[in-house]
């Protein structure tokens, strides 16, 4: 019985030897893989819930819009960061930041009087602001000059939004411009196609979203026109600050996000993705 027993030992002690062995390969394959994932970052970028077609929630609740599809592919160039979206509307978003409640928010234009805005990324798209009115409207008033030309006008804009300048809410706020918001350019263009107001001003693209959705077909649209070219603006990821310091690779994270959208821009693939959303 000893000797079989003796002769099992070898047997075993090989066993045991070859799967040691097994296992530090196992792990020398591993370690690196293990300390790798350690070394992403998680960073979570706030943007617009409803700015179709810029950045909003799709029909499933997911984050959605070309803001979203370029800053992903972005971050797919940034293996160091993994990204998740949150949508929230647009003034809960800058009371957020400005409260240094989240990191960043996007796509704001870059506005003077937001000092509480530490940094802004890189300019990512080209956006044209404008006015659009009512038929009815246009036809009895002479429209030249924005906003002085507007004097008695109800228009509608999207809560937060100061795309009309700050000319245009002086007016507002001497009481020779009525002012009406609601959170979604939808809700403000069926505003202005029910007569409720004269006017609207938003972005160009995000109107025209609007109006498809609203499955507005060619007899309504001429109902409608553009009045006025009020400005060229961008969009940006704006940076708010982090008195906390909860997030201490923001400053990193916003550099290397800056060095990959110059070299989409410089490459042509941003205006590939615009190209490829509206042909989608």
């Amino acid at each position: 019985m000893k000797p079989n027993r003796i002769r099992k030992h070898p047997a075993k002690a090989t066993v045991t030897a070859a799967a040691l062995a097994s296992w530090v390969l196992v792990q020398s394959v591993s370690v690196p893989s293990i300390a790798a994932a350690q070394d992403v970052i998680p960073v979570v970028l706030h943007g617009e819930d409803n700015n179709k077609p810029y950045a909003f929630l799709d029909a499933d609740g997911a984050p959605a819009g070309i803001y979203v599809r370029i800053l992903q592919a972005a971050v797919d160039k940034m293996p160091q960061y993994d990204l998740r979206f949150e949508n929230v509307p647009f003034k809960r978003g800058m009371d957020l930041l400005q409260s240094g409640q989240i990191m960043a928010f996007f796509p704001p234009y870059l506005r003077d009087d937001r000092n509480w805005v530490e940094r802004y990324s890189v300019p990512i798209l080209s956006e044209t602001v404008v006015a659009i009115c009512s038929k009815d409207y246009v036809l009895s008033h002479d429209l030249r000059v924005f906003p002085d030309d507007f004097t008695g006008a109800r228009f509608a804009n999207n809560a937060g939004y100061r795309l009309a300048g700050e000319d245009f809410f002086d007016m507002v706020a001497a009481g020779e411009i009525t002012l009406e918001e609601a959170n979604t350019t939808e809700s403000n263009l069926r505003f202005l196609m029910a007569g409720r107001v004269d006017c609207y001003v938003n972005e160009r693209m995000a109107i025209l979203a609007g109006l498809r959705e609203l499955a507005v077909d060619k007899e309504q649209s001429r109902n409608i026109d553009e009045t006025a070219i009020i400005g060229q603006e961008f969009g940006y990821v704006a940076f708010g600050y982090d008195p906390a310091g909860y997030w201490p690779y923001r400053d990193q994270f916003a550099n290397d996000l800056d060095d990959v959208l110059r070299q989409m821009r410089d490459t042509g693939e941003i205006d590939q993705l615009v190209v490829e959303y509206f042909a989608y």
